[in-house]
């Protein structure tokens, strides 16, 4: 597995990281086996995966016990990266939050904290100084954000740049591309892409929008019409599967699994250091690592961003992928 360094830290990570939200059981991911989850974090390890990714809010904290009783024996060897709660945004708050953290995970260190969201009612610069504060007492080693726009990177980069920004990023979402992508690459701020996959979109689950669960069309791709929505606008439902169909068809010609091409893509991006998937067995973890030894060739990389350039366009420049423009979270 390649591996890679992140500017503003010490930190060397592998380039695929192991996503945790979907280890333990919940609305959106199903049933998961503890047992199960275990294997599977430790399949990672056996293709070179060193760096895992979860949050205080996956399972309210039983993602982040169950990582801690996966790789306890090899904590020393591991890069660990979690999440403040967006409730516990305050000066004062974010030390309990993550020392509960740590009891969970059971380490007294993080390699990596990262903001969840950003407050609007903490300022962010306020939330950054208490953060900057673990990292010079040891607790953490790095610091990093997540879904943050430009204007708020610019104002906690007066301060001390974030390792990482942690935002979504696929063929089907590339929001990121209009203006957090270009700032984080001249700040050198790491992007870790989420969502490379869409939630099953780019592995060829579904053909139709119809197929989808609504648990999983809740994204800004759907009609407003589906019953968790949030975002108020019409979707692009007829867009987005016309990507998929080219995607699938750029695939099948190439002779690769849809799922590793969607993959390939994204980490082939300039400025992603590092693509975050989940995983539900060993076998779907050896299936994420297969692209990163296996890159596609350059016209294969062009023709895919070409095969989804109309949907980028449709969706624009908001790089929330759940809220209308309006109410976006990203400023």
């Amino acid at each position: 597995m390649e591996m890679i360094g992140l500017a503003h830290s010490d930190l060397v990570v592998s380039r695929l990281c192991f996503g945790c939200w979907g280890i333990i059981s919940d609305q959106h991911w199903g049933r998961r086996d503890a047992d199960q989850s275990i294997a599977t974090i430790r399949a990672a390890l056996d293709v070179g995966i060193q760096f895992f990714d979860t949050a205080a809010m996956y399972g309210d904290g039983e993602s982040e016990r169950l990582l801690g009783q996966a790789l306890r024996a090899c904590r020393d060897e591991v890069v660990i990266a979690s999440k403040l709660p967006l409730d516990k945004m305050r000066p004062d708050e974010i030390p309990e939050a993550c020392n509960a953290t740590l009891e969970r995970l059971g380490t007294d260190y993080l390699d990596l904290y990262q903001t969840h969201w950003t407050s609007r009612e903490t300022p962010p610069a306020e939330s950054w100084e208490a953060l900057l504060k673990l990292k010079q007492e040891g607790k953490v080693r790095a610091v990093g954000v997540c879904n943050m726009g430009v204007g708020d990177l610019g104002e906690i980069c007066s301060l001390e740049p974030p390792a990482t920004n942690q935002v979504p990023y696929s063929l089907l979402w590339r929001a990121i591309e209009w203006e957090i992508l270009p700032y984080c690459r001249e700040h050198d701020i790491g992007v870790l892409a989420y969502s490379p996959l869409m939630h099953g979109l780019l592995a060829g689950k579904y053909r139709t929008a119809q197929d989808v669960p609504d648990g999983r069309a809740r994204t800004r791709h759907f009609s407003a019409a589906r019953p968790q929505t949030r975002h108020g606008e019409p979707g692009c439902e007829a867009e987005t599967f016309a990507a998929i169909d080219a995607i699938r068809a750029i695939a099948e010609r190439l002779g690769r699994p849809m799922a590793d091409v969607a993959l390939a893509w994204c980490a082939q991006q300039p400025g992603v250091a590092c693509v975050i998937a989940g995983a539900s067995s060993p076998e779907q973890v050896r299936q994420n690592a297969a692209p990163f030894e296996n890159p596609l060739p350059e016209d294969a990389i062009r023709e895919l961003t070409d095969a989804t350039e109309r949907l980028r366009q449709t969706l624009g420049a908001n790089p929330d992928m759940w809220e209308g423009q309006q109410k976006s979270r990203y400023r």
